[in-house]
């Protein structure tokens, strides 16, 4: 009860802009451009105001990232009425190998508004750790209005984020990195979303990222949810100002 309203306040949501068709002029007419906009991601607050840790295929489905997209940070605080964005200004952690990166953002377009950070270990935890996450399941998005260049000028989707609870119910290494499954489920759009230790105060370890594939006799179905520690990235990390607890 206490642990989910502060690692929710630290926890955002990932929109990202694409352009699908540039500006043109047929016949003598000027034709705007399109764009496609998805919230398909989450990510939580490292150094606040300043560094998001994300999984890595929230940025474009696991490809590279398309350098033309624009991306922006939103936070709902306490699932109040009000959403609020920050624009993402900078990468400076990508690693498509362990699905982890790192978003610089800039101030919020709303003065006053903050984002604070969640403490952060690179220890790893035992089986049977007890841990909340939050993540903002993916809404639909009724209406978007970008300028010329892409940039979000508003919209109208139903944000809220969304927390669950549990515990470590496995663990073992993947190309050098503890990588976490839980008895947590997560909807399309929690990705990235922090998996944090239920100790003294919240400490998040990990993050939410995909699901373990289990055969059926129907085929594969999705198992186990799972998610990498961040001391797979913790030496960049360190040298951003993120101090393991």
């Amino acid at each position: 009860m206490t642990a989910i309203p502060s690692v929710r306040e630290s926890t955002a949501a990932i929109l990202r802009i694409r352009m699908t068709r540039p500006e043109t002029v047929q016949k003598g007419q000027l034709q705007p451009a399109q764009f496609q906009a998805a919230l398909g991601g989450s990510a939580f607050c490292a150094v606040t105001d300043r560094y998001l840790i994300t999984a890595f295929h929230v940025l474009n489905d696991g490809q590279p990232r398309s350098a033309g997209d624009r991306f922006y940070a939103f936070v709902v605080p306490r699932n109040g009425d009000s959403a609020f964005h920050f624009p993402i200004v900078g990468f400076p952690v990508e690693r498509p190998d362990l699905d982890l990166a790192v978003l610089e953002i800039g101030p919020c377009e709303t003065a006053g508004v903050h984002i604070p950070s969640l403490a952060v270990s690179f220890a790893p935890r035992p089986d049977g750790t007890r841990v909340v996450t939050v993540g903002y399941p993916a809404p639909e998005i009724m209406g978007l209005n970008v300028d010329a260049q892409g940039n979000f000028r508003g919209g109208q989707f139903f944000l809220k984020s969304h927390a669950n609870e549990g515990i470590v119910s496995a663990q073992y290494v993947i190309d050098g990195v503890p990588v976490y499954e839980l008895n947590v489920g997560w909807h399309h759009g929690e990705s990235g979303g922090p998996v944090a230790a239920l100790e003294d105060r919240p400490v998040a370890f990990a993050l939410m990222q995909h699901y373990r594939n289990i055969q059926s006799p129907h085929g594969l179905v999705a198992g186990p949810h799972r998610g990498r520690a961040l001391s797979g990235i913790q030496q960049e990390l360190t040298k951003l100002g993120v101090a393991g607890a």
